[in-house]
């Protein structure tokens, strides 16, 4: 909040001296407030209220799963466990996935594999489940998750479900 602030404050000076250059006085005080404000933003603790709605914020939901996207063109769905992204509705949607706010799991049938993605740091907690598709192999996918998404693979047992639709 402080730092919505900081930014908030050049603005306001901007605003009210119109479209008029202040002088170099005023600039030079304008530009010290800013680098106070801007500093006492980013050095001060966050007090109580902040700090508990942060946590509140990064901490997953109880119950589990916050919510899923499904995405069957893609083989993959993703369940939400902590803290989403912003617009990650929008986004599922966009991508072509079906978008889902609530506790609903991830189908299981037919899954090759998942790729948990954890980052304790943005509250980050999601779980992908690839489903078997022609054109794709849990090893690819176990490569797809730890190489490029710097997620834990886990495979499915091997049986009929984890055999590729044709």
């Amino acid at each position: 909040m402080k730092l919505a602030l900081a930014f908030a404050l050049p603005l306001a000076l901007v605003t009210i001296s119109g479209c008029s250059k202040p002088s170099a006085e005023e600039q030079k005080k304008n530009e010290e407030a800013f680098a106070a404000a801007l500093t006492s933003a980013l050095v001060a603790p966050p007090s109580a209220s902040a700090a508990t709605a942060a946590a509140t914020a990064a901490a997953p939901p109880s119950g589990g799963i916050g919510a899923t996207c499904n995405n069957k063109a893609d083989g993959k769905c993703t369940e939400s466990l902590g803290a989403e992204g912003m617009g990650a509705g929008d986004s599922c949607k966009t991508l072509g996935g079906v978008y889902t706010k609530g506790s609903t799991p991830c189908p299981q049938a037919n899954v090759l594999g998942t790729c948990a993605r954890a980052d304790s740091s943005s509250g980050l907690n999601d779980v992908d489940y690839y489903y078997a598709q022609a054109g794709s192999d849990a090893d690819s996918m176990k490569s797809l998750c730890e190489g490029v998404m710097s997620g834990k693979w886990t495979t499915t047992p091997k049986g009929p479900a984890a055999k590729p639709k044709k």
